[in-house]
């Protein structure tokens, strides 16, 4: 009887199990991402497989740090941000001499792609350096999170509800969760549409998309682009159709695509130049970190 007990206790916790696997496949946050995805035709057995593995967790804290970025820059704007600023900002590490000194070893390694990408997109050596830099220091750092499951988190939360419980910077006014409502939707239709454009990446570049390091939010690569980029603007160096973003190979030439795609022309000045660098990432103190990166380059480069 003691062994029909634990028989029975065994059959009924893997059936347990089992149903808890069930349920996470067919969880109604993943299936409308799952149903959509399939409509716009990528393959219903690929997306299951996708969505059901352990590592895809529905995770709206994602969502909810983007929304409070988003009030905080429309409610609580700061100043335009100078060098003292910089040099009191976590920024200030890229500025370190030995840092940049690692950065001018960088340029020498891959004097080659540098080259080649400046004669054939007129952008400067000491820019494509400086965003590689302070984007994931050379490449050494690609995010800690991943890809695949940061943009299908965001894709998912797409109702206030879902948030604001996580929200630190709506609390009981109207006027501000009205604006994180909308800004919720907007950043949940452009991370479904990232979501598409990394399943498509993955399977161009022959990669499974759940292995994909990204960024808090979902960009990739040693140059952090978002995927619909990586899509758009990546180059492939070796001419095989095969954009692999995170060598410095393809990431050199693909930011410099970028950046003539966002309007980079020979002869700007330094305000024009800064505006192209701003569409990388739309922060001041970012566009500031980085054009002061290449002048210390330059300036090393010149022998000053």
């Amino acid at each position: 009887m003691h062994l029909t007990r634990t028989i029975l206790a065994v059959l009924l916790a893997a059936a347990f199990l089992m149903g808890d696997t069930v349920v996470r496949a067919a969880d109604p946050v993943w299936q409308t991402l799952v149903d959509r995805l399939s409509g716009e035709g990528l393959p219903r057995d690929a997306l299951d497989s996708y969505f059901s593995d352990p590592s895809v967790v529905f995770d709206p804290s994602i969502m909810a740090s983007k929304v409070d970025r988003m009030v905080h820059k429309q409610f609580d704007p700061k100043p335009a941000p100078t060098k003292r600023t910089l040099q009191q900002s976590s920024y200030c590490y890229f500025l370190k001499p030995w840092v940049i000194s690692w950065a001018g070893d960088y340029a020498k390694a891959n004097q080659e792609a540098l080259l080649k990408a400046e004669t054939t997109y007129g952008v400067p050596q000491e820019i494509i350096v400086a965003l590689l830099l302070v984007e994931t220091k050379l490449g050494s750092y690609l995010g800690k999170d991943l890809a695949f499951q940061v943009l299908a988190s965001m894709a998912a939360s797409n109702s206030l509800e879902l948030i604001r419980p996580l929200l630190k910077s709506v609390g009981q006014n109207p006027e501000r969760a009205a604006f994180a409502e909308n800004s919720a939707k907007d950043r949940a239709e452009w991370a479904y549409q990232e979501l598409k454009a990394l399943i498509l990446y993955a399977r161009n570049s022959d990669q499974s998309p759940l292995a994909i390091p990204g960024s808090i939010y979902g960009a990739i690569g040693i140059c952090q682009f978002m995927p619909s980029n990586a899509l758009r603007f990546g180059v492939a160096a070796r001419g095989d159709g095969r954009v692999d973003l995170f060598t410095s190979r393809d990431a050199i030439p693909s930011i410099a695509n970028y950046l003539v795609g966002n309007g980079w022309k020979p002869g700007m000045d330094y305000d024009q130049q800064r505006a192209v660098v701003y569409a990388y990432n739309h922060s001041d103190l970012y566009t500031l970190a980085v054009m002061t990166v290449a002048e210390k380059l330059r300036e090393t480069r010149a022998g000053r």
